[in-house]
């Protein structure tokens, strides 16, 4: 069999010298001015082939031979017995390059939009109570620190709001216990709730609501989100993206800083309103109160917001509830 010209590296001197490589039966066969060196087949390691960069063909000991003409050396292979790997022959085909891109592509997609939510929805429900209560009560203060202010309601309004409140959601069967706190704050008409139940609701919204019905709906609303672990859920998809996206970048600090942020920042999918819109629309129908109550509330918000937008604000909380004219319908659709 013919040999191959090749570069050889004895694995201790950067010593370049000329060699021929052959084989021989089981065995890998180097000749050339430093003599004669000899391995088994499955001895030698031999390079994947990368463009049209040199390859490479290894001994146990460390040294190696260096093939610089790729054509030759594809055909002493095949005539030696050696057989490319299926990855290895789908890299020289382009088609074959490009349709795994796509491929990959593809899965990632897939894994962001099914699988992230997919594994979110198992994990939620299992992050203990204790680290629930500990992560919300540090979300809460500093809310309270940076965005909110106390509540300027009387002592007797908030009291009497809460009651009602209670008399309505204690129709619910599904209930999860929750804490009600009142503040105020600039960014307008809005509510929120965490993952432990404590629910925050702004003095601007219960000015704005024309019953106490109608801040009950919101509320139940906010604990649909509770009692569906949508807080948890979007926290951990966005915490898993964050932490990749560090991964690839080397910067795992600036992730765990961001983490505070995505609590504050993090937004509800149509699927999350929707799903929290049907919770609350059980709720006050058990009640025999209606979905009109939070469908009119809705009503209000938006328009109070788009006012506010008018006006140049730079927060605008009613964005975090996408399609809020087809959710008004589909409450009314309810009734």
């Amino acid at each position: 069999m013919k040999g191959v010209a090749a570069c050889y590296y004895d694995g201790r001197t950067p010593l370049r010298q000329s060699a021929e490589l052959f084989a021989v039966g089981d065995e890998i066969v180097a000749r050339g001015q430093f003599g004669e060196r000899r391995a088994g087949r499955g001895e030698v390691d031999i390079s994947e082939a990368m463009g049209r960069s040199p390859r490479f063909v290894r001994f146990a000991d460390g040294a190696m031979f260096e093939v610089a003409d790729l054509d030759a050396f594809a055909h002493w292979l095949k005539a030696a017995g050696f057989a490319e790997s299926p990855v290895v022959r789908m890299q020289t085909r382009w088609t074959w390059a490009l349709g795994s891109l796509a491929g990959a592509v593809l899965l990632i997609v897939a894994l962001y939009f099914w699988g992230l939510p997919a594994i979110a929805k198992v994990l939620a429900p299992r992050i203990p109570e204790p680290v629930l209560q500990s992560m919300s009560q540090h979300t809460l203060a500093v809310l309270d620190e940076r965005l909110l202010n106390q509540s300027v309601l009387s002592e007797a309004r908030r009291t009497a709001l809460s009651e009602h409140v209670q008399k309505v959601l204690q129709t619910g069967s599904d209930l999860p216990a929750y804490r009600l706190h009142f503040r105020s704050s600039a960014t307008g008409p809005n509510a929120f709730a965490l993952p432990s139940g404590d629910v925050v609701i702004f003095d601007q919204l219960i000015r704005l609501a024309e019953s106490d019905d109608e801040v009950a709906g919101v509320i139940a609303h906010e604990l649909g989100h509770v009692a569906n672990r949508h807080g948890l859920r979007q926290l951990i998809q966005s915490s898993v993206v964050s932490f990749v996206v560090g991964v690839y970048l080397g910067d795992i600090s600036s992730v765990a800083a961001g983490l505070g942020v995505l609590v504050l920042e993090s937004r509800y999918s149509r699927e999350f309103e929707f799903e929290a819109d049907a919770y609350a629309a059980r709720t006050m129908l058990a009640a025999g109160r209606g979905t009109e109550p939070l469908a009119a509330m809705l009503e209000r918000m938006e328009k109070a917001h788009g006012a506010k937008g008018s006006a140049g604000a730079g927060w605008d909380g009613l964005s975090t509830h996408p399609d809020t004219a087809e959710r008004i319908a589909r409450l009314r659709a309810m009734r």
